[in-house]
């Protein structure tokens, strides 16, 4: 009876609806840390970690007031956490809007000014960072999803180094199901980030147990439009020629592309620092690894 009396509550804010926000204790506690010091947020999927950076924002947004950026790699999860943030929080549609790199550039200088929460595709940020079309001085939190991302040349990093430099009092928080395997990978991701504290939580801490369901994952394969393909093929054949370059200098053994990781070739960076022909490689590979991910798997 207990259990059942505390699954029926429900976090309360001013800025949040009224039961939308079911109440979990590791929520809240990581939400409390998160909202405080620069955090990185490692659990698995379904538990909740698009929730624990709502509770972030609102907190942040009541108490500091100022902008929020919230970042995702691709436009079906912008347009995702856009819904939740507006199902689950007071805030008007008008006052959270997504970005994409479609909208024209005056009309995204205007929602800078305009709107209380960005949600955007980090592509798009880096490019009006570098044009000079925004400034993250007035940005009280940046939230990056996926955030096992930030590493090497990865847009992530470019705009984690900004909002530290440009920022009065910043605040960032880091989202991943996935942060890497290795203990180097980590510390890079915390490192470009600039995080000071990190939060793991497993589907077998005794906090988190009753929150988790099964996942039911049903794959299938879809054959894609002839465009597409022709894109892809294009790309291909421009990423094969940049892993012959790095082939022909002796840091690849292969230029065959199920061989090759985006791993490996990120790897390459430290290694060829002196050669700028293979700088260029190197950069182009991963440019094109990184967009031939997005043909495969989102459509853009």
């Amino acid at each position: 009876m207990i259990y059942l009396e505390y699954i029926m509550q429900y976090v309360e804010h001013p800025l949040l609806r009224e039961g939308k926000i079911e109440r979990r204790i590791y929520q809240e506690v990581i939400a409390a840390k998160a909202s405080e010091k620069n955090t990185l947020v490692v659990a698995p999927t379904a538990l909740g970690k698009t929730i624990i950076a709502i509770m972030v924002m609102v907190h942040v947004l009541h108490r500091r007031g100022g902008k929020i950026l919230f970042l995702s790699p691709t436009k079906p999860l912008v347009h995702q956490h856009r819904r939740s943030i507006i199902e689950k929080t007071k805030l008007s549609e008008e006052e959270v809007i997504t970005l994409t790199g479609e909208i024209p550039p005056e009309k995204r200088r205007e929602f800078y000014e305009t709107s209380k929460v960005i949600v955007s595709t980090p592509q798009v940020i880096e490019n009006d960072l570098i044009r000079g079309y925004l400034n993250l001085r007035d940005f009280s939190l940046i939230i990056f999803d996926e955030a096992h991302r930030a590493v090497g040349n990865y847009s992530y990093v470019y705009i984690a180094e900004r909002y530290v430099r440009e920022a009065e009092n910043p605040l960032i928080l880091g989202l991943t199901a996935s942060p890497g395997g290795e203990k180097e990978k980590i510390e890079e991701v915390m490192r470009n980030l600039y995080i000071e504290n990190l939060e793991v939580r497993t589907e077998k801490d005794p906090d988190v147990r009753p929150y988790v369901h099964r996942i039911e994952i049903e794959w299938r394969r879809v054959q894609l439009p002839r465009n597409f393909r022709e894109i892809k093929a294009l790309l291909t054949s421009i990423l094969r020629d940049y892993l012959s370059v790095l082939k022909k200098k002796g840091y690849l053994e292969t230029r065959d592309m199920r061989k090759v990781s985006r791993k490996e070739i990120l790897e390459l960076a430290s290694k060829i620092s002196g050669d700028p022909e293979a700088l260029i490689a190197q950069a182009n590979s991963v440019r094109l690894m990184h967009a031939l991910e997005l043909l495969e798997t989102q459509g853009a």
